[in-house]
């Protein structure tokens, strides 16, 4: 169901340059990769040593609970993460989606070891991810969470979209850079805020 995690070690070629994903370049918000770095051959850390390939999703084993989960797309393949990860590769969309859950996180928490720096094994998240659901199970249930998925993170974008306006008007409104001549109080409805209603101040 797992096959062995792959290890490189980046100092046997000091002179060429990797991507190293470490513990903290996930987002355990938008369970991706945001902060990745990269390094030297001669300059690798000590934990950097396993590699990923696109497909993989990994998941970080020290402090669990903070749910540092990510999908690894072409951008990191065959680059390094650090060996605070387990490295996972059966179906990445429903594992990803999988080891996300409450339920999940819920059980890996019993199984920390380390009161200053919690962790657990990578044998603990396979062995609790056993056994899997049949293939085409699988495939059904990541098929309809990847569309939620893909719904929430459109969202997110409009979200951002419009908090980015609303900044800029903020800023442009309380500086006397831009008037709202046009308010209609009459509307019944909530209405979205027009650019027409604004002007720039000469």
């Amino acid at each position: 169901m797992f096959t062995k995690n792959k290890l490189k070690d980046p100092t046997k070629r000091p002179d060429e340059y990797f991507v190293y994903v470490d513990v903290s370049s996930i987002s355990n918000e938008y369970f991706r990769i945001e902060n990745s770095q990269t390094i030297l051959g001669k300059d690798a850390p000590s934990r950097a040593r396993k590699l990923i390939q696109e497909g993989d999703v990994i998941f970080a084993t020290v402090r669990p609970t903070l749910k540092r989960i990510a999908k690894i797309n072409n951008d990191y393949n065959n680059q390094i993460c650090s060996t605070g990860y387990v490295v996972l590769k059966p179906n990445q969309e429903f594992l990803y989606q999988y080891i996300q859950s409450d339920n999940f996180i819920a059980r890996i928490e019993k199984l920390q070891r380390g009161a200053s720096y919690p962790a657990v094994r990578d044998t603990d998240v396979k062995n609790m991810i056993k056994p899997l659901p049949d293939l085409l199970t699988q495939n059904e249930i990541a098929d309809t969470l990847s569309i939620l998925d893909k719904r929430i993170s459109n969202w997110r974008k409009k979200k951002q979209a419009l908090t980015d306006l609303f900044k800029t008007l903020l800023q442009e409104l309380t500086t006397g850079q831009r008037r709202v001549y046009k308010i209609d109080f009459g509307l019944r409805e909530p209405q979205p805020l027009q650019r027409s209603w604004l002007r720039k101040v000469n």
